[in-house]
C-alpha cells in the first residue's frame, strides 16, 4: 500500500485552488440560522413553560423535561453553532482542496441539515405551547425528506475525511469512493422514501424499528459494497 503523501487522491491537493477560508455563503448560512433562532426566541420565549419537553417516546409522548433556559441554550448550540462547525470541518480536512469539486453538494447538505434542525425545534416549541401536532410523524417524515435531499446528489462527493461514506477502502481508492457513493445515493433515497411513507402509515411502535433498519441499510450496504470492491480489486 502506498503511503499517504504519494496517494493518488492527494494529487488533487496541489491541483485545485483552495476555497477561501470563510466565504459569503458561510456568513449567509450562519446569519440565517442566527436570525431564525432570535426570531423563535422573541416570538415564543414568553409562551414556553418553565419546564420544556426534551424527549419523546416511540408513541410521540413527552417523557423527559428540561429547564426553559437549557432548551434555548441547546437550541443555540445545535441550531446555530453546529452548521458553523460543519463549515469549519473542511478547513482541517487533509483533503480540503477536494471540497472545491463538490462545493454545490456541500452547500446543499449544510442548508438541508440547518433547515431540518430548525424545523425540529419549531415542532418542539409548538408542541410545548399547546399546539398539538403529530410530532412523531413530522419528525420521521422530515428525516425521510432529509435523506432524499442529501442522498440524491451524494454521487457528487469526492474523497474527504468528514463527509460521506468514509470506509478505509474508499479513502484509499478514488474509483472505490465513486462507486460506493453512487450506490449510497440510491440507498439513501430509497430509505428516505420508505421513512417518509412509514411516518404517515406505519403504526407508531414500528417506527423505531423502521428507523434502525433504514440506518442499517444506508450505512451497511454501501460499506459492504466498498469492501467487496476492494477485495475484488486486490484479487485481480
Amino acid at each position: 500500500m502506498s503511503n499517504y503523501a504519494n496517494h493518488p487522491n492527494n494529487s488533487n491537493l496541489s491541483n485545485e485552488t483552495p476555497k477561501p477560508v470563510w466565504s459569503t455563503q458561510d456568513w449567509i448560512l450562519i446569519g440565517a440560522n442566527a436570525l431564525i433562532f432570535m426570531a423563535m426566541f422573541l416570538i415564543f420565549n414568553h409562551q414556553l413553560p418553565e419546564q420544556v419537553a426534551s424527549h419523546y417516546n416511540i408513541n410521540g409522548d413527552q417523557d423527559r423535561m428540561m429547564a426553559k433556559w437549557s432548551f434555548w441554550l441547546m437550541y443555540g448550540l445545535i441550531g446555530v453553532l453546529l452548521p458553523a462547525i460543519i463549515s469549519v470541518s473542511r478547513l482541517i480536512d487533509p483533503r480540503k482542496n477536494n471540497y472545491t469539486r463538490f462545493q454545490g453538494y456541500f452547500d446543499l447538505m449544510r442548508w438541508a441539515i440547518s433547515l431540518f434542525l430548525q424545523a425540529i425545534f419549531l415542532i418542539v416549541i409548538l408542541d410545548n405551547t399547546g399546539h398539538k401536532l403529530p410530532a412523531l410523524n413530522l419528525v420521521m417524515g422530515g428525516i425521510g425528506v432529509l435523506l432524499i435531499v442529501i442522498g440524491n446528489r451524494m454521487g457528487q462527493l469526492r474523497s474527504n475525511f468528514f463527509v460521506g461514506i468514509r470506509t478505509p477502502w474508499a479513502l484509499m481508492d478514488e474509483d472505490n469512493w465513486r462507486k460506493t457513493h453512487r450506490l449510497g445515493a440510491r440507498m439513501w433515497v430509497l430509505c428516505g422514501l420508505i421513512l417518509f411513507i412509514a411516518a404517515w402509515f406505519a403504526p407508531a411502535p414500528w417506527l423505531a424499528g423502521i428507523v434502525i433498519a433504514a440506518v442499517a441499510v444506508c450505512a451497511g450496504i454501501p460499506t459492504l459494497y466498498s469492501y467487496l470492491l476492494f477485495r475484488g480489486k486486490s484479487a485481480s
